[in-house]
């Protein structure tokens, strides 16, 4: 899933939640519950793994990653998250798991584990969707979100 996704549930979690170590272990979680839904990033794992230089696939990461404060910074502006730990540490929580994953591709050493789950969870349903089906439904979830 999109980071803008994993980000604006685990700052809903902890929007919620209040607490902040609670917040963060849901969040991470929730990361891996999400990520057994389909969500077209087969093509992409793929692409990463065959070339990273790829532009195409450079220019999604940017994008997701800017998308992701821009939406952040958004539901923050109009007062949809209220600026507290509990919500900070629901956002890192969200999104940590796929750093991690991208920690173990360059270096091969690192969070094993968490590669494993990952890869777990996508593999889980074992089907797949295009990625720009995906792309519209990620974006109907950040919708709903956003009118919580």
């Amino acid at each position: 899933m999109l980071l803008s996704v994993h980000a604006t549930i685990g700052a809903v979690i902890g929007e919620k939640i209040h607490y902040s170590l609670f917040a963060f272990a849901l969040a991470f979680l929730s990361h891996f519950i999400l990520d057994i839904i389909p969500h077209g990033d087969k093509t992409l794992i793929k692409a990463y793994r065959n070339d990273f230089k790829n532009r195409a696939m450079f220019f999604l990461i940017i994008f997701d990653v800017l998308s992701t404060i821009f939406l952040l910074g958004l539901m923050f502006y109009f007062h949809k998250l209220t600026y507290s730990p509990a919500v900070l540490w629901g956002i890192i929580g969200g999104i940590l798991p796929d750093f991690m994953v991208a920690i173990h591709e360059i270096t091969h050493k690192h969070f094993n584990r968490t590669h494993k789950a990952h890869d777990w969870a996508h593999e889980k349903l074992n089907w797949s969707l295009p990625l720009n089906l995906s792309l519209i439904y990620q974006i109907i979830i950040l919708y709903l979100l956003l009118k919580y």
